[in-house]
């Protein structure tokens, strides 16, 4: 159908150049490591991050970054969240009038407490932007189970291109014109899922982590809301269905390292120790940030945050919790 160009050969932009290869598209990727690029050129697979599965001839790679911009006028990010403006300076010089950069990471920007789409408009504005979000870990898009994600841009026909390139039988994607909902829903989630996991390692029951999961997706809307987004959205698979994924399964190295937490009772040990990429602890601290820019209330996520970043126990951020005045129920 066309020619996509990946930025990022991780397990999640591996994953994504296989379906799109799989919607019969031509692929380029681009990877700063040179034996990255040699195994997938040569014995076709992604040796050091997805070992297991192999890749179709369609599938290439370069080393130079460049090349994805002469290659392709869709592009692909999925770097991680917290790399995003470094590569974004990087390939500022290669992007022409008519390049459509998808944004694929989950995260806000720990820094500054920035959407990826605001780091966008100041590294390289006047560039069509467009993010892909939702439920479904890479591995399991990797291997063709079925997943669905939301695609987002405020140019409805470049989101329709975009649904039309990228979908097939087991990838299916539902568009939107709501920029805002699937990054607040792919990195807010990220926190939930560390909150849920130390509910369950905690072992403070099924009801209590039920409980966590509805009132952390209100915490989402209500930061969704006060920069613009919608409520509709945010309850697709952006939103509630990246959520539900993220939080209750053990896959999900957030809800593991959370359960992890819950288990020991405390963080600071597990964070310097931790060598896995857990996009949820950046971003509980950039969300501490917005919000408080922002003036909106996110008792879990700021639960999270004290107990990260603060030193403060699991005994006492659960009574603070659980003090809260009660409230009526709804949104």
């Amino acid at each position: 159908m066309g020619k996509i160009g990946i930025i990022g050969t991780g397990i999640w932009g591996t994953a994504l150049a296989l379906t799109a290869r799989r919607a019969e598209n031509e692929v380029l990727c681009w990877a700063r490591e040179d034996d990255v690029v040699e195994s997938i050129n040569y014995a076709h697979l992604n040796k050091r991050f997805l070992p297991d599965i192999p890749l179709p001839d369609k599938i290439s790679a370069t080393s130079n970054i460049a090349d994805i911009f002469e290659f392709s006028d869709v592009v692909l990010l999925t770097v991680s969240a917290q790399w995003t403006r470094d590569i974004m300076k990087q390939i500022k010089p290669y992007v022409k009038k008519e390049t459509v950069l998808v944004l694929c990471a989950k995260g806000i920007e720990q820094s500054t407490g920035k959407m990826l789409s605001e780091i966008a408009a100041e590294e390289i504005p006047d560039t069509k932007i467009a993010v892909l979000s939702g439920p479904g870990f890479a591995i399991d898009v990797a291997k063709r189970k079925i997943a669905s994600v939301t695609i987002g841009c405020a140019d409805r026909d470049i989101a329709e291109r975009l649904t039309q390139m990228l979908g097939t039988a087991y990838f299916r994607p539902y568009l939107t014109t709501d920029m805002i909902s699937p990054q607040v829903g792919g990195s807010i989630k990220n926190v939930i899922a560390i909150a849920s996991g130390i509910v369950e390692g905690a072992a403070l029951g099924d009801g209590a982590r039920a409980a966590l999961i509805t009132r952390g997706f209100h915490e989402m809307t209500v930061f969704a809301k006060a920069l613009d987004g919608h409520l509709q959205t945010m309850m697709g698979m952006c939103g509630l269905g990246d959520l539900v994924l993220t939080a209750s399964c053990s896959q999900s190295r957030n809800f593991s390292f959370g359960y992890e937490v819950g288990v020991c009772g405390s963080a600071q040990k597990l964070i310097t120790e931790n060598t896995r990429t857990v996009e949820g602890i950046y971003t509980a601290k950039a969300v501490e940030m917005r919000a408080r820019e922002l003036g909106v209330e996110m008792p879990i996520c700021s639960m999270v945050y004290q107990l990260l970043f603060k030193g403060v126990s699991l005994e006492k951020a659960m009574q603070d919790l659980l003090s809260r005045p009660y409230r009526a129920e709804g949104f």
